[in-house]
């Protein structure tokens, strides 16, 4: 399929979360509410550097959940023909490929990626989530 698809790894954001706060942090993969949460985030993190040519492959992200996995995914097919263009662009070789926006980037999803600024932002804004999840929790 020539959609790109990334999953959002549960075990290093809760990983990365632990080593900041005191106390109990929730288990990610037990509440789906909090990945989909952080999926959207994730999206939103990403998304400058998306290229952006009719601003269609940044509308067609989505995250997807399943019983396993939270998913990220850029390219639908109701968002004309993004399906394949979405491969196309996170795949192409930066050398030969000239971009349509300043800024944008082909492997966009690396930018949350474990040790980058944007998976840093993301644990920021995770950190809250899942206290307050251990918070209700415990009440």
């Amino acid at each position: 399929m020539a959609k790109v698809t990334i999953k959002l790894s549960a075990q290093s954001i809760r990983t990365a979360v632990k080593q900041r706060v005191e106390g109990p942090v929730i288990a990610l993969t037990k509440n789906p509410n909090v990945m989909r949460l952080l999926g959207e985030k994730a999206i939103e993190i990403v998304t400058p550097y998306v290229p952006m040519k009719s601003g269609d492959l940044r509308r067609s992200a989505y995250v997807q959940q399943t019983s396993r996995a939270t998913q990220l995914v850029w390219g639908s097919p109701s968002v004309g023909r993004t399906i394949y263009y979405a491969r196309y662009q996170h795949n192409a070789n930066d050398f030969n490929w000239k971009r349509r926006t300043p800024g944008t980037m082909s492997y966009w999803t690396l930018m949350i990626s474990p040790g980058t600024y944007g998976f840093d932002e993301l644990i920021d804004y995770a950190e809250p989530l899942m206290k307050k999840e251990v918070q209700r929790g415990s009440k």
